[in-house]
């Protein structure tokens, strides 16, 4: 019986490994996957091996590699609206082109290996670009979007390529901003 939970574990965290989105996570996976790994030695009477698996496997390896990944840099996207009172996700771009132009900022993120967080929030744009803590903020205002971003951030660059290309119908503004010039405005 224990031997069947380890292998249904095993195959549960592989699974999970392989198809998580978030590197970070993936690894941590590994880590688990490693250790169950060593468990499964352990019952079959191998301590040595279990060790050896334990300390290089899910110790050495997954620091390792939680180490490369720290040059991983993760991009920070706020997603605000008037239409943010109580709810703060996803469900308010479901179902339409805005939900299509979310999910394409994601994906132009993960193909120049930055990972996005998106954070849904009321809070005004001011107070956001003040944090200084997002490298993207996107205003919607009824149909009207408005992108805000760093004019040091050659990300903003290439995503303004993709809005002009892929965007045309949608209303989109881009506005940048930076230490000591003035914003400066492109309209899609």
């Amino acid at each position: 019986m224990v031997e069947l939970i380890l292998l249904i574990s095993l195959v549960l965290l592989a699974l999970l490994a392989i198809r998580s989105e978030i590197l970070r996570v993936a690894v941590v996976f590994f880590g688990i996957f490693s250790l169950v790994c060593s468990f499964l030695y352990l019952y079959y009477q191998a301590p040595d091996v279990a060790i050896a698996e334990a300390v290089i496997g899910s110790g050495l390896i997954t620091l390792l590699y939680l180490t490369a990944l720290k040059r991983y840099k993760v991009y920070n996207i706020a997603y605000t609206s008037d239409a943010f009172t109580q709810v703060t996700d996803r469900t308010i771009v479901e179902g339409t082109r805005h939900e299509h132009f979310v999910r394409e900022i994601e994906e132009f993120c993960f193909n120049r290996e930055l990972e996005p967080q998106l954070v849904f929030t009321p809070d005004p744009v001011d107070e956001l670009v003040e944090t200084g803590q997002f490298d993207l903020i996107i205003r919607q205002e009824g149909e009207r979007i408005t992108v805000y971003g760093n004019r040091e951030n050659f990300v903003v660059d290439e995503l303004e390529m993709l809005l002009i290309l892929r965007y045309e119908d949608l209303n989109i503004k881009i506005e940048r901003f930076g230490e000591e010039q003035e914003q400066e405005e492109i309209v899609v």
